[in-house]
């Protein structure tokens, strides 16, 4: 009897354990789903929804994570995100052993999927939210992924782009198990070699350096080279890959070439069963036609990607760039009602992803005093860990101490910097004069030019002044030579020997001063985007404008708005 009850326990502990696990049919049909999402999305749907009604719970669960994904694919992201949610709930409540591979495989699936939805929400947020609480139940190349893909979205690209090339390194080239596909592993390489090429574009936009875009096309490259190499996808690949190129090309400034690669769109009808793919074409196109002034063309394109971002509500910064097109498309066609509502359009979304960030940004501040803290814990558990422990929290406190040291200095320099402007932009209007008979009257060594030239140089360059002529974007040495009735090479020899400046340097000098005055005189103006005002002074896009201004000032230019909004 006893043989027996042991028998009949040992049966059902076999059964139980075998509906932890998928079988061999049960893998080979969930594998399936992965390559029909992408070349066969409603048979994947349609099978998803069929496995999500089986007896076996595990197999159940893979059925609905794969519905959550069709969704996901199709960038319907809040249907996506709900059904998420609610999988995790069902698997937490469920009789599976939160110790099997399956529990963990199945969890780490749906937070992964889940923290991609919110990121692309623009919640980042809540996506490290989920990224903190699952931790241990994401496998550790995942998270750094992950990790990394915020790092970058919060503008630290040194340390996000390390964290995607130590996941990419550490990833394995998976041994291919039960129905896998050599494509489908190999898609995986290809899209994180995708990551990185759009995090050096992104970096590039902070430091300019050139370097970065070569970085970008070349990874860009090597991920279609993977999966052409395949014959995985073809047309959409060639379609991604020109997409990603005319970016590179549309910030290296050179918008006829971009606008060139993203006409080639029309090769590729492939595009438009991807709706969020079809937006980012619209987006670039809308940009280059913006900088190339076709107006009507940029309304046409950035209004039709505004309608498709109501379906997608993907990348709220993507968002900012077309309002901001339209906005300043608006403003030259002198249609100020429609300027005006995408202007404060504008400003409404920079609050709320200035205030997405900021909870972001405190959340990983004390996610890496965290990681900090752990390490040290790893260190106490060594030999002379009461030695270690005073090191590494005398070193803990230093790094914290010296960081709120550094940034009140920060803080009171900038402040610093600040008064000073106003304080001058006080005395400006009293001091011009007598600063120019200065400036005009000073003996100069070594001069090749005679005092006659000076003279009248000085004088033309004071009436361009007065006319505000320097706001012209045309304003280089070429065109102010020609005003003064004189040659490049004359007027470069007054800067240098008599200004003591390049001709760069006092057009700078004049466009900030502008500005500051302006800002200073003007609350509609304190109103503008950084585009709007980089405009108004000569420069073609912000980032320009936003170099020149902490060149002069030492500060930045939403840093110097916003005091002066509290000062005035």
């Amino acid at each position: 009897m006893n043989k027996l009850i042991f028998f009949v326990l040992l049966l059902v502990s076999c059964t139980l354990t075998y509906a932890q696990e998928l079988n061999d049919v049960e893998i080979k049909r969930t594998r399936s789903l992965q390559e029909y999402l992408i070349s066969n999305p409603e048979k994947a749907y349609n099978e998803a929804l069929e496995i999500s009604n089986s007896k076996n719970e595990l197999f159940s669960f893979h059925g609905k994570y794969y519905v959550a994904n069709y969704f996901y694919n199709k960038s319907e992201l809040i249907r996506a995100k709900q059904l998420l949610v609610k999988l995790i709930e069902s698997i937490e409540k469920s009789d599976i052993p939160k110790s099997s591979k399956g529990y963990q495989d199945l969890i780490g699936m749906c937070i992964n999927k889940l923290f991609y939805v919110h990121k692309n929400l623009g919640e980042y947020d809540t996506a490290l939210w989920y990224l903190d609480k699952y931790k241990k139940k994401v496998p550790n190349n995942h998270f750094n992924e992950q990790y990394g893909s915020i790092k970058i979205a919060m503008g630290d690209y040194v340390n996000g782009i390390t964290l995607l090339k130590k996941e990419l390194k550490t990833t394995p080239h998976l041994k291919l198990g039960v129905g896998e596909k050599k494509i489908m592993n190999n898609k995986l390489f290809a899209d994180k070699y995708n990551s990185i090429g759009e995090a050096y574009q992104k970096y590039y936009l902070q430091s300019k350096k050139v370097v970065f875009l070569d970085s970008a096309n070349y990874y860009f490259n090597a991920a279609a080279t993977i999966m052409l190499k395949d014959n995985f996808y073809p047309e959409y690949t060639k379609a991604l890959l020109c997409m990603r190129e005319a970016k590179s090309a549309a910030l290296a400034g050179n918008y006829l070439k971009s606008l060139s690669l993203y006409r080639e769109r029309k090769k590729y009808p492939v595009i438009k069963e991807n709706i969020r793919t079809e937006q980012l074409f619209d987006l670039g196109m809308a940009d280059c036609f913006h900088h190339l002034k076709k107006v009507d063309s940029a309304l046409f394109y950035s209004n039709k990607y505004v309608r498709n971002y109501q379906i997608t509500k993907v990348s709220k910064e993507n968002l900012l760039m077309a309002y901001n097109i339209l906005t300043q498309c608006y403003n030259e066609r002198k249609d100020t009602k429609n300027a005006y509502r995408y202007a404060k359009k504008s400003l409404e979304l920079i609050q709320s992803i200035e205030g997405i960030k900021n909870n972001s940004l405190n959340f990983l501040h004390n996610y890496d005093l965290n990681i900090i803290k752990e390490e040290s814990n790893k260190i106490i558990a060594s030999k002379d860990y009461f030695k270690i422990l005073l090191v590494s929290i005398s070193i803990i406190l230093l790094i914290v101490m010296f960081g709120f040291y550094y940034y009140y200095k920060l803080q009171k320099e900038k402040h610093s910097r600040f008064l000073k402007i106003i304080q001058n932009l006080k005395e400006a209007k009293t001091s011009d004069k007598n600063n120019l008979e200065n400036n005009t009257t000073e003996t100069l060594p070594k001069q090749i030019i005679d005092e006659d030239l000076i003279e009248k140089i000085t004088l033309g360059l004071k009436k361009l002044e007065q006319k505000e002529t320097f706001l012209d974007p045309n304003f280089k040495l070429a065109f102010v030579a020609k005003k003064l009735t004189t040659n490049t090479a004359y007027l470069s020899q007054y800067f240098n020997q008599v200004m003591q400046k390049t001709f760069s340097e006092y057009t700078q000098e004049l466009r900030i001063q502008y500005v500051l005055q302006k800002l200073n005189d003007a609350a509609y103006f304190r109103k503008y985007t950084l585009q709007a005002i980089a405009e108004e002074v000569g420069y073609k896009d912000a980032n320009t404008f936003v170099r020149v201004f902490k060149k002069q000032t030492g500060l930045a230019p939403n840093y110097y708005i916003e005091k002066l909004e509290k000062t005035l």
